[in-house]
C-alpha cells in the first residue's frame, strides 16, 4: 500500500495548483496527506487496491485465522459477511435492525428483491474499500459461507461473496479448511448440523465440495498447517492477500472480538487433542460416499 510523507504530500500539492509548498501547513497534517492522494490518483479510475476476502465453513477455525488477520497493521476486517442469509430471517416476528437496511428491506413489503440487495451491498462495500484504500489501509471481508452452503438448499444462481465483489474490483481471496472429520463433529456439538437436511456427515462432505467447485480458484490454507506453525502460516497468508506481517500479532490477536467464536478458546495457537468420536459416528464417516473424494481433493488422510 502506498503511503504519502509529508514532504511528498507539499510537492504534490504545489505542482496541482491547490496550494504552494510554503502554506502546506502544519496544522492539519492528515488533511494533507487525504489531498494529496486525491490529486495523485488518477480520476475516474477504479482503485487498483484489491478486496481481501476470506472463506471457509464453520468450525474449521475460521475466527481465530481472522483474529491473526485482523492484527496485521492497517487491516479493517468486517466479520462473518451474507448478503443474502436467512438464518435471522428464520426467527418469528420483526426484527429490530436500525442500522441494517438489507434486514429491514427484507422485511418491507417490497421483501426480497435479489438485484436491489446486490446494489445496496455493492455500494456499501464499495464505500468501504474506497475509504480505506484513501488512508492505506486493506478492507477484508470474512463470508459466512456457512449461510450459502450449510443451510437449507444450495442455490447454484446466488452469487457468493467472491463472485459478486469480483464483479466489481479487484479482490485477492483465500480459502481456509480442517479435516472434515473434526470440523462436521464440532458442527454436531453445536447442533448446526440441523441447518441442513440429511443432517449427515456425508451431506456435509458433500456441501463442501460444492464450496470448493466455487472458490475453485482461490489458494487453500489448511487449520492444521496454522496452528503448527503460525507464524510461517501467517507469512504466506499475508503474501496470498498483499498484507505487510506483523510478527507481534499471536500477542494480541485474541483482543479481537468476533461472532461466530465457536471453538475451545484461548490465546495460545496451539494442536488441540482430537476429541472422542461416538461408534456411531465413525460408522457414519466409513459408509460416507463423499468423504473420500473431499480428503482426496484438500489432502488429508481418511479417517480409520
Amino acid at each position: 500500500m502506498a503511503l504519502f510523507h509529508l514532504d511528498e504530500a507539499a510537492a504534490a500539492l504545489g505542482r496541482s495548483g491547490s496550494v504552494t509548498p510554503s502554506v502546506v501547513g502544519a496544522d492539519n497534517p492528515l488533511a494533507l496527506l487525504s489531498e494529496a492522494q486525491d490529486i495523485c490518483r488518477p480520476q475516474g479510475k477504479v482503485f487498483d487496491e484489491p478486496i481481501r476476502t476470506l472463506h471457509h465453513l464453520s468450525c474449521t477455525g475460521g475466527t481465530v485465522i481472522a483474529k491473526c488477520i485482523a492484527s496485521m497493521a492497517n487491516v479493517l476486517l468486517l466479520n462473518e459477511i451474507d448478503y443474502s442469509s436467512t438464518i435471522s430471517r428464520k426467527r418469528k416476528g420483526p426484527l429490530f435492525t436500525p442500522t441494517d437496511l438489507i434486514s429491514l428491506l427484507h422485511q418491507s413489503e417490497a421483501g426480497d428483491e435479489p438485484g436491489l440487495i446486490e446494489q445496496i451491498f455493492i455500494a456499501d462495500i464499495s464505500l468501504l474499500h474506497a475509504e480505506q484504500s484513501k488512508k492505506g489501509g486493506a478492507l477484508v471481508l470474512r463470508d459466512h459461507s456457512h449461510s450459502h452452503f450449510l443451510v437449507d438448499d444450495v442455490s447454484p444462481e446466488r452469487p457468493t461473496l467472491l463472485e459478486l465483489t469480483r464483479g466489481h474490483c479487484p479482490v485477492r481471496p483465500i480459502v481456509t479448511v480442517r479435516d472434515p472429520v473434526d470440523s462436521f463433529a464440532s458442527m454436531v456439538l453445536h447442533g448446526w448440523h440441523r441447518h441442513f437436511t440429511p443432517s449427515t456427515f456425508d451431506e456435509y462432505c458433500r456441501r463442501q465440495l460444492l464450496f470448493l467447485d466455487r472458490h475453485a480458484d482461490a489458494p487453500i490454507v489448511k487449520y492444521e498447517d496454522f496452528v503448527d506453525k503460525p507464524t510461517v502460516v501467517m507469512k504466506k497468508v499475508c503474501k496470498l492477500l498483499a498484507l505487510d506481517f506483523y510478527a507481534g500479532f499471536m500477542d494480541v490477536f485474541d483482543s479481537f472480538h468476533f461472532s461466530g467464536d465457536s471453538g475451545r478458546g484461548g490465546s495460545v495457537i496451539e494442536r488441540r487433542e482430537r476429541r472422542k468420536f461416538d461408534p456411531s459416528y465413525e460408522t457414519e464417516i466409513a459408509n460416507s460416499e463423499y468423504y473420500a473424494a473431499l480428503c482426496e481433493r484438500l489432502g488429508y488422510e481418511r479417517y480409520e
